[in-house]
């Protein structure tokens, strides 16, 4: 096998009429050794996930890759950092950002 290299894992952003949705594909990966950090506008989620193999077991060869990454998202104007939720289900992580309401239009009288 070649020298390891460590990358980031898959991620789709979408954006829906009332919110956006972040999806990372997390194979393996428990909640636990996942970290979420929201600084300003940005969201950067980082894991040290270590896989040790079993007693007996060589690595061979793997399909996703385990380790120490980060990777960073800059949010839309519009997202409620506030309403950022996330969960983890069947190795996807799924994080949704609400967006602010739009001010409405409005005549101002003029006094």
């Amino acid at each position: 096998m070649n020298e390891k290299t460590y990358s980031t894992p898959a991620a789709t952003f979408t954006e829906r009429a009332e919110d956006y949705v972040l999806e990372v594909v997390l194979p393996g990966i428990a909640k636990d050794e996942v970290e979420l950090n929201l600084e300003g506008k940005t969201l950067t989620l980082k894991t040290a996930s270590k896989y040790n193999n079993p007693a007996g077991f060589k690595l061979v060869a793997a399909e996703f890759e385990r380790g120490d990454w980060a990777m960073s998202f800059d949010l839309p104007e519009m997202a409620d950092t506030a309403t950022i939720s996330a969960k983890n289900s069947k190795g996807i992580l799924s994080i949704t950002i609400k967006k602010r309401p739009v001010a409405a239009a409005r005549r101002i009288e003029i006094g």
